[in-house]
């Protein structure tokens, strides 16, 4: 009985966590779907726990019994299925990390260098540099003046093309001087920018569109482009399509792709994309030794929460953005130098590097 509970209860905080990441994670655009999406977590997990209930309203009653073993395995079931999600085919890649590969910006934001290598990709020997980043949420004065200070930190190193994933503020009022300050990223080839779910509340997908465009930053939502000196292409997804609306990529020697939640990387994988890069996640919270962590926003498992991945024959690259608060201790951000390179030596697929 005891075993049992404690089953229970294991199965009913995991389907707490997973359902809540899975529903809740990827975005809601107005309070009626968040509230119905709530409802149904609690009535998923009020089912679950409803055998105990019975048996001890009514301990004698056998049927009642049986289904409160049952609950109690099915609670198992769920508790394994948080721990070691399925997968979609998606599989993470373990690389050793250096300490060459970051430069820490202020003590909680570091500058990312990851390189890769992309057989088909028609460039010179160094190949093509790009600066992502993602989750900025802008929403007071504090946090801007951070965002600044890390862009001037980089304001002399060479991009050809600055991209952005999404989730600028909560607080319109932030948006004009951001978005200003966005503009000036060192970029060769453009600026190119995704929206994230945050920037579709209140109507704040329109005033971003506006600001970029008096900017000159090009949005791609749901779209596909080439970069203009580069000859290569780049295909933004902002929310999930139908498969029969995803655009087309265009023939280049590589394609890019751009995203805020990771979980486009199914969609991206049908495209052919090489690479793509992505935010939303913060890297997880409540982490957890040997576990990882709790809580990470996507509709596939908690195993999406930062690095790489690898789907296919698409490579993603998960950032975990700008810590949601100017002054957060202990929760460390990152924006992304992101290095890809020919190498005409190898066949098939792109490949992760050490940067140099």
């Amino acid at each position: 009985m005891t075993l049992t509970l404690a089953l229970l209860a294991l199965g009913e905080v995991s389907l707490l966590l997973d359902l809540g990441n899975r529903l809740l994670g990827s975005g809601i655009r107005t309070p009626a779907r968040a509230l119905i999406k709530i409802c149904l977590v609690v009535l998923v997990c009020f089912l679950l726990a409803l055998p105990a209930f019975h048996v001890f309203i009514e301990p004698e009653s056998k049927p009642g019994r049986y289904l409160f073993y049952a609950s109690g395995f099915i609670g198992t079931l769920v508790f394994l299925h948080f721990l070691f999600p399925y997968r979609f085919g998606i599989s993470r890649i373990s690389k050793k990390r250096s300490v060459q590969r970051e430069r820490m910006l202020t003590p909680n934001v570091a500058l990312r260098d990851e390189c890769v290598s992309v057989p088909s990709l028609a460039a010179g020997p160094d190949g093509l540099r790009f600066l992502a980043v993602s989750d900025l949420h802008c929403n007071s004065q504090e946090k801007l003046n951070l965002i600044k200070n890390i862009f001037a930190k980089i304001s002399n190193e060479t991009f050809d093309a600055a991209l952005i994933l999404g989730d600028l503020s909560e607080n319109n009022r932030m948006l004009t001087e951001l978005i200003g300050t966005l503009a000036n990223l060192p970029n060769r080839h453009g600026i190119f920018l995704v929206r994230g779910n945050h920037d579709f509340l209140s109507g704040r997908q329109i005033l971003i569109e506006d600001l970029a465009n008096r900017h000159s930053i090009r949005i791609l939502s749901n779209t596909s482009c080439r970069i203009p000196g580069l000859g290569i292409g780049l295909v933004g997804l902002e929310y999930p399509p139908k498969q029969t609306q995803l655009p087309s990529k265009s023939e280049c020697s590589m394609t890019l792709g751009l995203t805020h939640t990771p979980d486009n990387i199914i969609l991206f994988s049908r495209l052919g994309v090489d690479i793509v890069v992505a935010g939303h996640t913060h890297g997880g919270w409540f982490r957890l030794p040997l576990l990882g962590p709790m809580l990470v926003p996507s509709r596939l498992g908690r195993f999406l929460n930062k690095g790489w991945f690898r789907r296919g024959s698409t490579l993603m690259y998960v950032i975990s953005g700008l810590p949601y608060f100017a002054n957060h201790q202990g929760k460390q951000g990152e924006i992304l130098r992101l290095t890809i390179k020919p190498d005409k030596e190898k066949e098939g697929t792109a490949g992760i590097e050490d940067p140099t």
